[in-house]
């Protein structure tokens, strides 16, 4: 449903593009994550992509950059924002950098002397992807929901206690109704697949896939606060483990899941073309904020338990808070120390642009 309005053809409302681009390393390079090691690739189950959303609306513009990899280091994701920023004419804290958490990616979160050249070149596929966002930007509307996917995920330290089933959908259309991007965050690691040496995307990647497959337009993932979250029952010491075979079969079933019930989501989402922008980076507390229309977002280079995004939602409990961490790559086996001072620093933020 589009939400009518005076003014609503007002070239100064929003206005939305979407581009993407092939980042699969080549077949020989190594695949790395947070359970299996470090394994050199032998194939291509489907390919790595970096998806690129550029949003405008009264002169104010932001992109939003999703990567189907674990994480990244630090100097990099700041390469990417420049990247992405000079492309679409924009500061580098009006660029929203989120990963899909898929634990069979390139390990971007070190400097492995293998991928210098890699490294190099992927701000520019980023840029590329960017610009063709930007040429390709139309009228649009935009709406959220927040909605729920039980039964897919658990905590990883025991039974009978399921993951957040909390499922948050953006969805921009162009002005006719057709599907321009869709933007999903759920909490859950892309480790569905087992050691196997090809390249995938892992479920983020087919759940992306089957969106765009049903008119979403371009669809980015972004990972929850997941540090102590497993798909499925895979809690620690569980002998007898459901879709215990890690094959593309298990990846798509929970894919599947994912997309059909964003795709309902994004169905039911009341579209507006008024839409106000605005973004924040606290450096303090490592947090980049923002809100676009009545969406709002909240990002961590840290891993965080899913805590994390619980105690923010539940501060705001009338908002649609997307809530983003571990762009940094952190591995299972490290602590993530729960962050209650960026909790504090990012609610007290998102209540100054409006989230109640």
């Amino acid at each position: 449903m589009v939400l009518e309005m005076a003014g609503k053809t007002d070239p100064g409302l929003f206005m939305a593009g979407a581009g993407r681009a092939v980042i699969t390393p080549p077949v020989g390079f190594t695949i790395d994550g947070p359970e299996f090691g470090a394994r050199e690739s032998m194939g291509v189950l489907d390919d790595l992509l970096a998806r690129v959303v550029v949003l405008e609306s009264k002169g104010v513009r932001t992109v939003l950059v999703s990567l189907d990899v674990w994480g990244l280091s630090t100097g990099l994701a700041e390469a990417i924002k420049r990247a992405a920023g000079t492309s679409a004419g924009v500061e580098n804290d009006s660029v929203w950098l989120t990963v899909t958490g898929n634990g069979t990616a390139p390990p971007l979160w070190r400097d492995d002397s293998q991928y210098a050249n890699y490294r190099a070149f992927l701000p520019e596929q980023i840029a590329g992807a960017t610009a063709v966002a930007a040429r390709s930007l139309e009228p649009a509307s935009m709406g959220s929901t927040a909605t729920l996917l039980p039964d897919v995920s658990t905590f990883s330290d025991g039974p009978g206690r399921p993951g957040n089933a909390a499922l948050f959908v953006l969805a921009i259309n162009g002005a006719d109704g057709h599907g321009i991007a869709r933007l999903v965050n759920f909490a859950c690691p892309g480790t569905i697949t087992g050691p196997g040496t090809m390249w995938t995307a892992d479920y983020p990647g087919y759940a992306a896939w089957a969106l765009e497959q049903n008119g979403g337009g371009i669809s980015l993932f972004s990972q929850a606060p997941s540090h102590d979250i497993r798909p499925y029952d895979w809690w620690d010491g569980n002998e007898n483990p459901s879709h215990a075979g890690r094959t593309p079969q298990d990846v798509h079933a929970l894919g599947l899941l994912l997309a059909t019930q964003a795709a309902n989501g994004a169905a039911e989402s009341i579209q507006r073309r008024n839409v106000e922008i605005e973004s924040r980076s606290d450096a303090v507390a490592g947090l980049q904020v923002m809100r676009i229309g009545d969406a709002y977002f909240v990002s961590t280079d840290k891993p965080q338990p899913n805590k994390f995004a619980r105690r923010i939602r539940r501060g705001l409990p009338h908002s649609k808070t997307f809530v983003s961490a571990n762009l940094s790559g952190g591995m299972f086996d490290a602590r993530a120390t729960f962050d209650a001072r960026a909790v504090k620093r990012g609610s007290a933020i998102l209540s100054e642009f409006g989230a109640t």
